[in-house]
Parts: C-alpha cells; sequence; structure tokens
C-alpha cells in the first residue's frame, strides 16, 4: 500500500500563481479535479506520494513547496 504525506496547504497558492484552474490543473497532471478540490479543503487522509509528485511537476515545483 502506498503512503500518504501530509496535507497539501499550499497547492492552491502555487496553482494560482500559475493562473491555473483546477480542472486546467487537473489536465495538466493527470489528478482528477475532485482531488485537487480536496486537497486544497484539507479534506480526506492526505495525498499519496505519487500525487504530489505529479502536482508539483504541473505546476514545477519540488513536491515538499506544496505542503505546509
Amino acid at each position: 500500500m502506498s503512503q500518504r504525506t501530509s496535507h497539501l496547504s499550499r497547492l492552491r497558492e502555487h496553482r494560482n500563481r500559475r493562473g491555473l484552474t483546477q480542472i486546467e490543473l487537473a489536465k495538466i497532471s493527470g489528478v482528477g479535479r475532485a482531488t485537487i478540490a480536496g486537497l486544497e479543503a484539507g479534506k480526506g487522509r492526505g495525498a499519496y506520494k505519487s500525487t504530489v509528485e505529479k502536482l508539483a511537476r504541473a505546476l514545477k515545483v519540488k513536491p515538499h513547496e506544496l505542503e505546509a
């Protein structure tokens, strides 16, 4: 089973800096829009490492930059 990371409290900040909507980030990263919305809202149990890596790559940041 894959390990989950902490919540991505800075995800929305980085997405907004890039001028992307959740739908656009979903298309670029391959992560579902509902997943992105949940992560930005701090819902759920956190993100899988692979999800964090996809989002970070799409936003052109290091994975740890998405966390608080």
